[in-house]
């Protein structure tokens, strides 16, 4: 942070580079400080939300103890194997599209993941 943002030199022969070096410093152990406390903080926040998750999950299979969770996708085999492949192809494909392209497969994935969500949420 002090020689490539700031600019400084820890040996620098004048005044402005040494200062330069010491406020890179002070800026770089605020940034670690806060990511400390931040970091923390948003795992918590996860944890919480994972726990509502897991506990909503938790009531719902209870309530239909009795005729099992199979019935949300239903009986039908042809239902099962279209979401199997709804639900995984385009995904590998991605994969498969960008793994050489160096921008990221988690970018082209979110990408399609929103356009899979946003129609079903207009639709709904």
């Amino acid at each position: 942070m002090a020689l490539k943002v700031y600019h400084g030199d820890p040996k620098g022969n004048d005044s402005a580079a040494v200062k330069a070096y010491d406020a890179g410093v002070r800026e770089g152990a605020f940034g670690l400080l806060l990511n400390s406390v931040v970091w923390p903080m948003s795992n918590f926040i996860v944890f919480a939300c994972m726990a509502g998750t897991a506990i909503i999950s938790l009531v719902s299979v209870n309530k239909y103890i009795t005729e099992g969770i199979q019935h949300a996708i239903g009986e039908n085999r042809a239902i099962k194997i279209a979401s199997l492949i709804t639900y995984s192809i385009p995904f590998s494909i991605t994969t498969d599209l960008t793994a050489d392209t160096g921008g990221g497969q988690g970018l082209a994935i979110g990408v399609l993941n929103l356009a899979i969500v946003i129609p079903q949420s207009a639709h709904t």
